[in-house]
């Protein structure tokens, strides 16, 4: 299973929804951009999609409150990070909790994962959770990076359901 993530402006993703609407395609929205994200074993009907191998999979994504975890794995390192035990059944402890999903990029060290909750209060008390600490904090993560701390990523993004407003509708 692949996963393909892309972003840009509302408009214009929204255009591509429609015109695949036979596509399991989900829209999330921030404060900068409109988001598609697709899990498929089909090619991605995105134009420059960042692409991704499902490494582990817990619960079914749909359009609720998301958090996007972004991290390097050293590609030396790649192998024993994506082997690694998760304890996915405690996921379901916490409330509001809907899927997860670790992410291995195609080409390159850039992972992500995803956390998927009914609403982001929950994704932010779950952040404070001994899991996330154990399992995906900077420190817990350190061990697969790269030496170089300046080579390092480790940001995060919202995403959201509904657009906020001021994105923007118009065409770029």
């Amino acid at each position: 299973m692949y996963t393909y993530i892309t972003y840009g402006s509302s408009f214009f993703l929204d255009k591509i929804k429609k015109k695949y609407s036979k596509r399991q395609i989900l829209s999330f929205y921030n404060e900068d951009n409109a988001y598609l994200y697709e899990e498929t074993d089909d090619k991605s009907v995105f134009s420059a999609p960042q692409s991704f191998t499902n490494v582990n999979n817990d619960g079914k994504l749909l359009e609720k409150p998301t958090l996007l975890l972004y991290f390097i794995v050293k590609e030396a390192r790649q192998e024993v990070f994506d082997t690694k035990p998760l304890p996915l059944e405690k996921l379901s402890d916490y409330d509001g909790y809907q899927a997860f999903r670790l992410l291995r990029p195609k080409r390159g060290e850039t992972y992500v994962a995803t956390f998927q909750f009914d609403r982001k209060s929950q994704i932010d008390d779950f952040r404070k959770s001994s899991f996330f600490r154990e399992n995906f904090s900077k420190e817990a993560l350190s061990m697969y990076q790269s030496e170089d701390i300046l080579a390092n990523i480790y940001y995060s993004k919202y995403l959201y359901v509904e657009k906020p407003e001021g994105l923007t509708e118009a065409e770029d």
